[in-house]
């Protein structure tokens, strides 16, 4: 074998002998390859475990929602109470000025046509007549007719001592007046919303809400003495709304 053979086999044998270590003594970073994992099956009861919290977090967030609404419209609502009282009273002042201007201009009406033991039925009565009583104007009267139609009937002629008419002389006028309490219109508690129960003039909106609410929970009231255990209503505010109040 020639020289330069030689010299050539020498270095491919230490070219293959550099790759040979180069392979076996370098370390492998490669991750070993890990079998697929099968998929965790759930149960029907877990699924609908899982339903029932998405259910009830949708209803909770629906809840707040219509109580926002429901919160913003009421206070729209009183907001426009608040502006319509403040016109009627403007109103009031201007009818009791002209009112009173007229009374004077033909006093000798009321001398000749009124009498003093004069008594009206305030759930008989209508504007007419009550404006034959010295006292009450046009306005007034329409007033206290308006007011018997919120409550569904006067019981009691003291009824016209109500902030509606702080205006009028009640010291002089209340001898007039009787109420035939037989005629009084009374509410259905057991089939009222709570919407119909905040219309009557004693029921405020908490009141009506706790009310109704009280109504869902035992399905049926059965007197007034359910709602002596409800912190809306005073003893007071109880005795005063029992006669407007029906448990049938």
């Amino acid at each position: 074998m020639a020289k330069e053979q030689r010299i050539g086999a020498f270095i491919l044998f230490g070219i293959f002998l550099i790759i040979w270590l180069t392979v076996a003594l370098w370390p492998s970073n490669y991750p070993e390859l890990q079998a697929p994992q099968e998929p965790v099956k759930r149960t029907w009861e877990q699924r609908k475990d899982s339903m029932r919290r998405v259910d009830s977090l949708r209803y909770a967030q629906w809840s707040k929602e219509r109580e926002q609404r429901y919160d913003s419209f009421r206070l729209a609502d009183s907001m426009r109470r608040d502006e319509w009282k403040r016109e009627r009273q403007l109103a009031y002042d201007s009818f009791r000025v002209a009112d009173s201007l007229w009374r004077d201009s033909v006093g000798w009406y009321y001398a000749r046509h009124i009498k003093k033991d004069t008594v009206l039925d305030l759930n008989h009565t209508d504007t007419a007549e009550l404006q034959l009583i010295r006292g009450i104007g046009r306005y007034t009267a329409m007033q206290i007719i308006r007011y018997r139609e919120q409550l569904g009937g006067y019981i009691s002629p003291t009824q016209l001592t109500d902030e509606e008419f702080v205006k009028l002389r009640l010291d002089t006028l209340l001898s007039h007046f009787t109420a035939d309490s037989n005629e009084v219109q009374q509410i259905p508690v057991n089939s009222s919303s709570a919407e119909r129960l905040q219309r009557h003039p004693y029921i405020r909106y908490q009141q009506a809400k706790a009310v109704y609410t009280l109504r869902r929970k035992r399905t049926r009231l059965n007197g007034i003495e359910d709602l002596q255990h409800l912190p809306e209503f005073s003893e007071n505010e109880l005795k005063r709304l029992a006669p407007y109040l029906s448990f049938e």
